[in-house]
């Protein structure tokens, strides 16, 4: 097997891994406490453990690509064309106080360009893969958001942007945080929030959903309006290269969030 080929199907693969990522991090949902890290983020040993297991299976599975993860301080293979980009447990706070939404990012990039897509959220029961264009949710693919959505439904999912704009300004969405800026974008692809907006994150934030919202369409912009160019986030540290939110969603619906926020 050609493991660089765009065509070739790592859902086999990414579904036994699950299963073991559900197997490590289940048993320890909720009743492990988090502690600081230097970013101020949180991690447990549920995070160190899952990017234990997790990176061993990469580099066993495609010992040819390039690995880089939240919970590794040193990237495996970077000089690599294809980069895994591995969040091993993506909503750690929430994971910690026994809340639902918490799970598993990978992204596979060609250089800078985001091409796959696998999450596994397991309390909640969700898995999503996006590879060969093809998105899908729990093995079927996702449909397409409905025509007309009632005023008083519109959402916009937000994660850890209060120190940098005012709230408040948003008018005319429902303000929903989940807690996981992964199922935030997932929720996006799905049709079931009209845009996200993440504070200041990294590499392994946003690029295993990335080919799902790039896919309908969806922009990324900074809250200046200059647009995510990844190329910028692929050298260590991997964090993004301005201290501001990203919003990503339809073009129009993030123009009209600027100009609130501006």
């Amino acid at each position: 097997m050609n493991s660089q080929s765009p065509a070739v199907s790592h859902v086999e693969f990414m579904r036994g891994l699950f299963h073991e990522y559900a197997g490590i991090t289940l048993p320890l949902h909720g009743v492990i406490a988090a502690e600081d890290k230097a970013d101020g983020s949180s991690v447990t040993r549920a995070d160190r453990d899952a990017s234990t297991h997790v990176l061993k299976r990469l580099n066993g599975y495609t010992p040819d690509h390039g690995v880089i993860s939240e919970e590794e301080r040193v990237s495996y293979r970077p000089e690599a064309r294809w980069q895994w980009a591995v969040d091993p447990l993506d909503g750690t706070a929430s994971f910690a106080r026994g809340l639902p939404v918490w799970g598993l990012g990978l992204g596979l990039l060609e250089d800078a360009d985001p091409v796959a897509g696998y999450l596994y959220f397991p309390v909640v029961r969700q898995t999503f893969t996006f590879e060969n264009g093809l998105a899908l949710l729990n093995g079927a693919p996702i449909p397409a958001a409905p025509d007309h959505i009632a005023p008083d439904t519109r959402n916009v999912m937000i994660t850890a942007i209060h120190e940098y704009v005012d709230v408040r300004r948003i008018d005319g969405f429902r303000l929903h945080n989940l807690g996981s800026t992964h199922y935030h974008l997932m929720m996006l692809a799905a049709g079931r929030c009209d845009a996200i907006i993440a504070g200041p994150c990294f590499l392994w934030d946003v690029a295993p959903a990335l080919p799902f919202t790039r896919a309908l369409g969806h922009v990324e912009r900074y809250l200046d309006g200059s647009p995510l160019e990844l190329d910028a986030l692929m050298q260590p540290h991997y964090g993004f290269p301005v201290r501001q939110p990203l919003l990503v969603g339809p073009a129009d619906v993030v123009d009209r969030l600027l100009r609130s926020l501006s």
